[in-house]
């Protein structure tokens, strides 16, 4: 065995990396590094900037505008018998505009609260009728329906006299 291994040596050439490496050709060892890949990255950069400039200068130019040709408003006396609207109280024009447009005013919210509370109560005494609908056919023992029908009420009202006539009729035993 020492002996092939000494061999090896002498038959194998220099280096077999060295002889794949000599096949390579660098045209003057200028290499660029590989690398992954940014143009995902940058697209969305440029697309957030792009859609957020598109938007940013506009909004921009109207506040500007706003600021220098409205300005802040003035405080005056209020007329007699002239109710202001909530939008007057802010100073600013664009906080004017908003609250006009988008809040929700005090009246019209308290209006909406007393809307629910109305609608609570009628849910509540809607299930109070239900409930005392249900305890007079308990008591009364009449056929259950949630509305009236006169030709129903009056077969089940047959059928609950036929049924106690039955009842009545029949022995105790079993005759069969």
């Amino acid at each position: 065995m020492a002996i092939f291994s000494t061999l090896r040596s002498v038959l194998k050439p220099k280096s077999f990396k060295t002889l794949i490496q000599n096949q390579v050709r660098n045209d003057g060892h200028y290499t660029v590094p590989i690398r992954p890949s940014r143009w995902v990255y940058d697209k969305v950069k440029d697309d957030v900037h792009f859609y957020f400039m598109l938007s940013a200068i506009p909004i921009g130019i109207a506040v500007t505008a706003m600021n220098v040709l409205v300005g802040p408003a003035q405080l005056s006396p209020v007329p007699e018998g002239y109710q202001p609207r909530e939008e007057e109280y802010y100073p600013n024009p664009i906080t004017r505009f908003l609250c006009k447009h988008f809040k929700v005013g005090l009246q019209e919210n308290y209006e909406v609260h007393l809307h629910c509370a109305w609608e609570a109560a009628k849910v509540s005494e809607m299930g109070q009728l239900k409930a005392e609908v249900k305890r007079q056919m308990q008591i009364h023992g009449d056929y259950k329906g949630w509305y009236h029908r006169p030709d129903v009420a009056r077969y089940s009202r047959m059928k609950r006299a036929a049924d106690v006539h039955n009842r009545d009729c029949r022995g105790t035993e079993f005759q069969g």
